[in-house]
C-alpha cells in the first residue's frame, strides 16, 4: 500500500498543477468585457420633448444613457466655458437660421437626442452661429430647455424662432415645429431677396453714374477749363454751370464727401427715435409703388406667422403677441397691439381689423374677407397661409414691375446728364475752332 501511494501521489500532484492556471483567465474575463463605455455607444437615447426637464435622457437609466463622456471628447471644456467671452462682429444671416431649423428637424425626426443633434448641426456651421450653438449645447446638457437656451441669444433668434421651439417642446412635436419654422424662414428669405434684387440694378446704375461724373469733374474738366479760358471766347451757360460744379468739387470735394457721410449717419441715428421712425414708416406706406410693396411684405409676414402659430395649436392671443414682435413696420405693430386688446375682450380678429383700420389703409378688403371667411368656417390658419401666398405673389409682381419701370427712368436720367455734359464740352469747342479759323 505504501508503494502504491508513492506511485499515485506524483500523478495527483501533476493533475493539481494546471488547475490554478485554468482559473486565472476565468477571473479576468469580467474585467475585460464589463466596460460601461461600450454599453453607452450601443444605446441611442430616445428624445422626449413633452417636458422641459427631459433632454433626451431617461432619469431611471441616466448613468447609462448620458452621452456627456463621449461628447466631451468632441467639444473640449475650455471652448464651451469661454463662449460668452467670444465676440463676433458678424451677424447671423437668415439663411443660417433656415439651415439650423431644417437640419435640426430632420435629425431629431430620425431619433437622435437633442444634444447630439445640435452637435451635428454645429459642426456644419461657422462664425457666430457656431459659437452660439456651442453655448446652447452646454446649457441644454446642463438641464435647460432648448427654447430657454435660445432666448439667451435674442440678438440672434427672434421671438418667432424661440416661441415655435417652445411650442414644439411643450407639445412633444419639436421636429414638426422646426419644419414649419424652416418653411416660414425660407419664405421670408425669398421675400427679402426679391426686394434686394429689385433695388440692385438701380443702385448699381446710380453709383456708377456718380463715380463717373465725379471723376470727369475732378480730373477732366479742370484741364478743359484752362483750354477754354486761354482763347478768350465766351462760354455757353451749360459750360459755365459745369465748370462751376467742377470748381466746387476741386475746392470743397472733401467737405462735400464728409457732409454726405455725416448726413447719412445722422439720418440713420435719427430713425432710431421712435416717434420719428413711426412717421417715416407712415410716409413710406404712402409712396405710390414703394408703399404697396411694403404693405404686401408686412401682410405676408403677418399672415404667414399667425397662420403657422395657429396651426401649431398656439392660442390666438399668444400668436398675435408673437406676430407683433416679428413685424418691423411700426404702424402694423400698433394695429396688431390694438387687435390683441380687442381679441382679449372677446371680439373676433376680422371684426377688430375693421375697427382698427376702418379706411383699409393697412388691411385691404381682400385680406379682411379671407380672415372673416376663415373665422366663419373654422379654418382661419388655412385662410391666413393662403393669404400669405397671395401677398408673396403680389410682392413678386410689384418687384418685377418696379424693376421694369425703373429701367427706362434711369436711362432717361443718364441720357439727360450725359447729354448736358456733352453739350457743355462740345459747344465751346466749336467756338474755339471759329476763333482759330479767324
Amino acid at each position: 500500500t505504501t508503494s502504491g501511494e508513492k506511485t499515485i501521489s506524483p500523478i495527483i500532484s501533476d493533475i493539481k498543477k494546471p488547475l490554478p492556471q485554468k482559473q486565472e483567465p476565468v477571473e479576468q474575463e469580467p474585467v475585460n468585457f464589463e466596460k460601461p463605455e461600450a454599453k453607452i455607444s450601443m444605446e441611442v437615447p430616445k428624445l422626449k420633448l413633452d417636458h422641459e426637464e427631459n433632454i433626451g435622457v431617461d432619469k431611471k437609466t441616466d448613468e447609462l444613457k448620458k452621452p456627456e463622456d463621449d461628447n466631451k471628447k468632441k467639444l473640449p471644456a475650455d471652448k464651451s466655458s469661454g463662449l460668452k467671452k467670444e465676440i463676433s462682429i458678424f451677424k447671423v444671416s437668415l439663411n443660417e437660421k433656415v439651415f439650423l431649423a431644417k437640419h435640426l428637424a430632420t435629425i431629431i425626426k430620425a431619433g437622435i437626442s437633442l444634444p447630439e443633434s445640435l452637435r451635428i448641426v454645429a459642426k456644419q456651421t461657422k462664425g457666430k452661429m457656431h459659437t452660439v450653438l456651442l453655448d446652447v449645447i452646454t446649457k441644454v446638457e446642463g438641464g435647460k430647455a432648448l427654447n430657454v437656451a435660445l432666448s439667451d441669444h435674442k440678438n440672434v433668434f427672434d421671438p418667432l424662432f424661440i416661441n415655435m421651439v417652445k411650442v414644439g417642446e411643450t407639445s412633444g412635436t419639436l421636429d414638426e415645429s422646426l419644419h414649419y419654422l424652416s418653411l416660414q424662414l425660407t419664405k421670408d428669405s425669398r421675400l427679402i431677396s426679391k426686394v434686394k434684387s429689385a433695388s440692385l440694378y438701380p443702385s448699381i446704375v446710380l453709383i456708377t453714374a456718380f463715380v463717373v461724373g465725379g471723376g470727369v469733374s475732378y480730373f477732366v474738366l479742370p484741364k478743359l477749363t484752362k483750354l477754354f479760358t486761354s482763347f478768350g471766347s465766351k462760354l455757353p451757360l451749360s459750360t459755365r454751370i459745369l465748370l462751376a460744379i467742377s470748381d466746387s468739387i476741386q475746392k470743397y470735394g472733401v467737405y462735400w464727401l464728409i457732409g454726405l457721410v455725416v448726413g447719412f449717419i445722422f439720418f440713420v441715428l435719427i430713425l432710431k427715435i421712435y416717434p420719428i421712425r413711426h412717421l417715416w414708416h407712415k410716409f413710406t406706406l404712402k409712396i405710390p409703388i414703394i408703399g404697396n410693396l411694403m404693405k404686401n411684405l408686412n401682410l405676408a409676414r403677418i399672415s404667414l406667422t399667425l397662420g403657422t402659430l395657429m396651426k401649431s395649436s398656439v392660442s390666438i392671443d399668444e400668436a398675435l403677441e408673437i406676430t407683433k414682435g416679428t413685424v418691423s413696420s411700426i404702424p402694423y405693430q400698433v394695429a396688431i397691439k390694438k387687435i390683441l386688446d380687442e381679441v382679449r375682450g372677446g371680439k373676433s380678429i376680422g371684426e377688430t381689423m375693421i375697427l382698427v383700420d376702418p379706411k383699409s389703409r393697412l388691411f385691404p378688403g381682400t385680406f379682411l374677407a379671407m380672415v372673416q371667411v376663415g373665422e366663419k368656417t373654422g379654418t382661419l390658419y388655412d385662410s391666413l397661409l393662403y393669404t400669405a401666398e397671395f401677398c408673396e405673389e403680389e410682392v413678386d409682381n410689384i418687384t418685377k414691375d418696379l424693376a421694369t419701370a425703373l429701367e427706362p427712368i434711369l436711362l432717361i436720367l443718364i441720357a439727360i446728364v450725359v447729354g448736358f455734359v456733352a453739350i457743355a464740352i462740345v459747344t465751346p469747342m466749336y467756338s474755339i475752332l471759329g476763333v482759330v479759323n479767324k
